[in-house]
């Protein structure tokens, strides 16, 4: 959510106090907000020409390849697609965070977006030390408070076919002092669904840990503590929807199209 946010907050600054927006200028302004795009293409709507001054937009079409909004992340396509947009240009300088984003609206934002990720690209974010301290965070949530604490060695993800992931995962336990560390490696297989456009769910998973195989007991309990973390439910209570339309995943690359609306609030709300 943090690589959505980071571009809403791009595409919201694009109507500066002047009232400039033609596509050259959004172009420029998105470029300068994310870390690398190698390909961009920006299509500004606007009847009468004087509606930027008041803030408003009738729509903007973005087309991007290969964009690095957060670091090591790469995003082989990004597009989005917005309805009008409507906001306060006195409150559009220096916005963090979402609420910052939404202080800025007179009515709400939203839009389609649809993303590709190629597999290549996702196992080399994994790699990165600041995507690896969130997987680490995660792990250390869904584990039950009884089990022992490891450290993730080694992620590997291959994109399978009808929406199935095969995972290679290297965890080292945190022992005492002086022991000598359990190695865990893991080769498992999992698939997933989207519920009700604001859920993903984990199912069918099968693994094998150091050559045994997982119980089907424990399993479960992963997919239910991980699935449990994947609902987009909890940015909805601030005011952020978002609903997946359609995920499609073949063995490069994973497809996702979806529909986002932030609701505007007040500063002292």
């Amino acid at each position: 959510m943090e690589v959505l946010t980071i571009f809403l907050s791009g595409l919201i600054t694009i109507i500066s106090p002047l009232g400039v927006v033609v596509d050259s200028v959004v172009a420029g302004q998105l470029r300068s907000q994310v870390k690398s795009v190698e390909a961009l293409a920006v299509r500004v709507d606007n009847t009468p020409s004087y509606q930027p001054v008041a803030g408003k937009v009738d729509r903007i079409r973005i087309a991007s390849r290969g964009v690095e909004i957060i670091d090591d992340l790469r995003i082989d396509t990004l597009e989005v697609e917005t309805d009008p947009l409507d906001i306060n240009i006195n409150k559009i300088q220096n916005l963090s965070g979402l609420e910052s984003i939404q202080s800025s609206l007179n009515k709400p934002f939203q839009g389609g977006i649809r993303l590709v990720i190629k597999e290549d690209d996702l196992n080399f974010a994994l790699e990165s030390d600041s995507i690896r301290k969130q997987l680490q965070a995660l792990l250390d949530t869904i584990l039950p408070p009884e089990a022992p604490s490891f450290n993730i060695i080694k992620l590997k993800i291959n994109f399978m076919e009808k929406n199935r992931l095969a995972l290679e995962i290297e965890l080292k336990q945190n022992g005492e002092e002086g022991e000598a560390p359990t190695q865990l490696a893991i080769a498992a297989e999992v698939g997933f669904e989207i519920e009700q456009g604001k859920k993903i769910k984990l199912t069918d998973l099968s693994a094998i840990i150091n050559d045994r195989k997982l119980s089907p007991r424990f399993a479960n309990i992963l997919l239910a503590g991980i699935s449990d973390q994947l609902s987009l439910d909890i940015f909805a209570e601030q005011g952020f929807l978002v609903r997946v339309l359609q995920v499609d995943m073949n063995e490069e690359s994973l497809n996702i199209a979806a529909f986002f609306s932030l609701t505007p609030v007040k500063e002292d709300e």
